[in-house]
């Protein structure tokens, strides 16, 4: 008996190896990445003006997305701190905000199912950040270029929080504490500061937990929820009055149709949602969470089947309604899809709020956790499950270009070396001999007043800097 006690603790963690594995050959990868573009415009503000100044510059002649400047020079400022080469300190940075997903995501599960231990927290966290990165839109925008990656998968960890914290209320019928609204409605606020469209859905999931809590709860706590929309709007105002925003607007003269961005919208939604779900990735993260619910988490606390019936219809419309107004935003401001780094956040959200909606229609389900062998039959299955996670998309671009890295890697060096070395104002440096789409977009031009050139020289105190065969 004790020993199936104890086979039961490390199971989890067996079942988590593939997944887990995932993970640690995505991260491997980031060691290969270098700056681009946008990463190197940033460093050389950062550098001229300092962070506070990098920061309102952008604000009055590019955006508002305050959070998403700071977290774009964290590379920069550890740089600083630390005495550590920026390019050195680049791929570690990567690594440390995978790191710091993992950890949400875990937070999340410990959150979303009570009374889980480690290893089952574990086991569930890893689960959802594989199946996140493996079905990126774009891997590189998602895990390898910090300014892809932090104006979208920053606010998305946020939203996760207070997406399950609200979920976990309203479905236990507890309480959110003082802390709690606290620290909620510091991530409502960074996160309406992020980008035009996670403040939309930070409404959308504050106002329907409010309205579920008013007709079904025994705590309704309007007074928190106010509290919490009302920074959502403080940020969002704060982001959509920055004066850079009308310069960023005018690159785009086709956007600004309202009429068109609903229809469009929509259009966006269904394709995105029918790829989605027509993925086995997706359809395993979904398999194992109602493996999960049913044969491992806890009983959980369930509210009457009425009510219960009523936070899933809900839940699953903000869902939708939020990921729909990420499209609409879009198409209004570009006349066009979603960005691919943009996407990315949608996929986070979609997979995160699906997996609250079936985990809470599984609780009509008695749990069966308690039986020894069911338990360690549905760990297996999990185990198994798992092995879909390897035919994501993202990984068969990382097969493709697996051989590319080692070179990509050492000729960024050999220029950077070069850069460095040569006093000359005006430097030619070598062109690429390969250009793995997972690690880069732009290379250097034969126009040496534009992006990246411009950047790039800067950042070496260069006056040009130009490709040669």
């Amino acid at each position: 008996m004790r020993l199936g006690r104890r086979v039961l603790d490390v199971m989890p963690l067996l079942a988590a190896a593939v997944a887990l594995f995932i993970l640690v050959w995505l991260a491997s990868i980031a060691l290969y990445a270098m700056p681009e573009s946008d990463d190197y415009c940033l460093t050389n503000r950062f550098n001229s003006v300092g962070l506070v100044g990098m920061v309102k510059s952008y604000y009055l002649a590019s955006m508002g997305r305050l959070t998403s400047l700071v977290t774009i020079a964290a590379p920069n400022l550890a740089s600083k701190v630390t005495g550590v080469d920026y390019l050195t300190i680049y791929p570690v940075t990567l690594i440390c905000g995978m790191a710091v997903f993992l950890t949400v995501s875990v937070f999340w599960a410990g959150r979303l199912w009570t009374g889980l231990s480690w290893p089952e927290r574990f086991l569930a966290g890893v689960m959802l950040t594989a199946a996140t990165f493996v079905l990126a839109i774009s891997l590189r925008e998602m895990l390898y270029w910090v300014s892809g990656s932090a104006p979208y998968m920053i606010p998305a960890a946020f939203v996760m929080i207070i997406l399950v914290e609200l979920v976990r209320s309203a479905a236990n019928e507890t309480v959110l504490s003082t802390g709690w609204v606290v620290v909620l409605s510091a991530l409502c606020f960074l996160g309406a500061l992020a980008n035009e469209f996670t403040p939309l859905w930070i409404m959308a999931l504050v106002a329907g937990s409010a309205l579920y809590r008013k007709a079904c709860h025994p705590h309704p706590q309007l007074a928190s929820h106010a509290t919490m929309l009302t920074v959502t709007f403080i940020g969002f105002a704060i982001l959509l009055l920055a004066p850079g925003n009308a310069v960023r607007m005018a690159e785009y003269p086709e956007g600004g149709k309202i009429a068109a961005s609903f229809t469009m919208g929509l259009y966006y939604l269904w394709l995105e949602l029918f790829w989605l779900f027509g993925q086995e990735a997706t359809w395993a993260w979904f398999v194992f969470v109602a493996l999960f619910s049913v044969f491992v988490a806890p009983s959980q606390p369930r509210p009457t089947a009425a009510r219960l019936l009523v936070l899933i219809a809900g839940l699953a419309a903000a869902v939708l309604a939020g990921t729909y107004a990420a499209y609409f935003v879009g198409y209004f401001a570009t006349a066009s899809d979603l960005a691919m780094r943009a996407r990315n956040e949608v996929v986070v959200f979609l997979l995160a709020g699906s997996a609250c909606v079936v985990a809470l229609a599984v609780r009509f389900i008695p749990s069966l956790s308690w039986h020894q062998a069911f338990r360690m039959t549905a760990l297996v299955a999990c185990g198994l499950v798992s092995l879909l996670l390897l035919n994501g998309r993202a990984l068969v671009s990382v097969r493709a270009e697996r051989s590319q890295f080692a070179t990509f890697w050492s000729e960024s060096l050999q220029r950077d070396d070069l850069l460095r070395a040569i006093k000359d104002r005006d430097v030619v440096v070598p062109k690429r001999s390969v250009r793995p789409s997972l690690l880069m977009d732009a290379d250097l031009t034969d126009n040496p007043g534009k992006m990246p050139n411009d950047c790039i020289a800067e950042f070496y105190g260069k006056q040009s800097v130009l490709p040669r065969d």
